[in-house]
């Protein structure tokens, strides 16, 4: 495929319109950035458009796979109305945090500095031929404090990696004292979110999964257990970088999120399904209700945790969220023991655990799951709160 330069700029309607499989769109009209991702472009076979304005493009994106916005353009934010595809702020080094502001403004998928980000920009352009969804990201989240939630993604995370898939788990609680230490893997080589939120530019995925603390076969992404000054911002551009490389390297990303607002704003846009944890108690089920509409829109499955009361079963506790049950979360005795000498398999042996997981697995894949009545999977993609 020969990569061409086109500019919209004709009198004949529709002239312009890309005629090629992959096209990329750059909105810039500052020549040295648009000769930096032709050449981008031509590495990686695609087509290039190139438009000063949005006024030239009239609303019509045609066969564009993806848009290009420089990161010195005279608007503070583009609005690129019709528009639903992936969106790559692209700049250069002295651009410096230019980059990273636009992309916050544009809520960008990704960002490339050039010509650090070439070979990165050139092969994301390359693929967009193959596209594939990457990695289900889900979420694992408690309804209240103490529900358990962190433990429930350990072992999803665990079994997942058990069974073959290449996992990766995330804590989400800035301030939760870092998951690395629930499992005792604090001094594991690799880097923490502070060291990535202080990355600039675009990330690799396979950099990444290099970069990371691994626990057997599990990588983690954590916070540090042990205070740290000056600790970045956890940006959407940024998080949202960060996410996007683990979807590219991994096969599953299982995200620990903790029960506030920062951690939701943060993380949960990311994710494409939720497991809420729910005690058997009126209290948890109260705050399940207030939390589930404050959740951006995606497949929720509510897992019910004991011990249950005379004459109440899980099915019944996950009626009164208004969520299907994804399972039934069993009492555990040994768990910090177990999870502290790195040895979540001896909780994977039990077989009330492994039914749930496999239930979760299940539904994360879109599968259906015995015994649990059908919810809406991540694997479905689609913006559904409840069945």
């Amino acid at each position: 495929m020969r990569t061409r330069m086109r500019h919209p700029q004709t009198s004949e309607p529709g002239a312009w319109l890309p005629r090629r499989d992959i096209t990329v769109l750059l909105l810039s009209d500052a020549a040295e950035l648009q000769g930096a991702v032709g050449r981008v472009c031509a590495a990686a076979a695609v087509e290039l458009v190139i438009a000063g304005s949005l006024e030239q493009m009239a609303g019509r994106w045609g066969d564009v796979a993806a848009v290009l916005v420089d990161a010195g353009a005279g608007s503070p934010q583009l609005e690129l109305t019709g528009w639903k595809g992936p969106t790559v702020v692209v700049g250069f080094a002295q651009d410096g945090s230019r980059v990273w502001q636009r992309a916050e403004q544009q809520r960008a998928d990704r960002v490339a500095v050039l010509p650090d980000s070439a070979p990165w920009l050139a092969n994301y352009l390359g693929r967009l031929r193959n596209s594939s969804p990457g990695a289900a990201v889900v979420g694992v989240m408690g309804a209240s404090g103490g529900a358990g939630a962190s433990t429930l993604a350990v072992l999803l995370a665990a079994e997942a990696a058990a069974r073959g898939t290449r996992t990766l788990l995330v804590d989400g609680d800035q301030w939760g004292g870092g998951l690395n230490a629930a499992l005792s893997a604090q001094h594991l080589p690799g880097l923490r979110w502070p060291d990535l939120l202080r990355a600039s530019g675009a990330i690799n995925p396979e950099q990444l999964a290099a970069s990371l603390p691994q626990l057997g076969a599990l990588a983690m992404l954590s916070w540090n257990s042990a205070p740290q000054p000056d600790v970045p911002a956890q940006t959407p551009a940024a998080v949202g970088e960060v996410l996007r490389a683990a979807r590219a390297a991994y096969g599953l990303v299982v995200v620990d999120l903790a029960c506030n607002p920062s951690a939701v704003a943060a993380l949960a846009a990311h994710c494409q399904g939720l497991a809420l944890v729910v005690p058997a108690r009126a209290r948890a089920a109260a705050a399940a209700l207030a939390l589930v509409p404050a959740l951006p829109p995606m497949p929720l499955a509510a897992v019910v945790r004991g011990p249950l009361g005379e004459g109440l079963d899980a099915a019944m506790v996950a009626d009164a969220v208004e969520l299907a049950l994804a399972g039934q979360f069993p009492q555990l005795r040994g768990v910090a023991r177990a999870l502290e000498a790195q040895r979540p398999a001896d909780l994977l042996r039990r077989r009330a655990v492994r039914t749930l997981l496999s239930g979760l697995l299940q539904w994360v894949a879109g599968e259906p799951a015995a015994g649990a009545p059908g919810a809406a999977s991540p694997a479905a993609r689609h913006g559904r709160r409840r069945p």
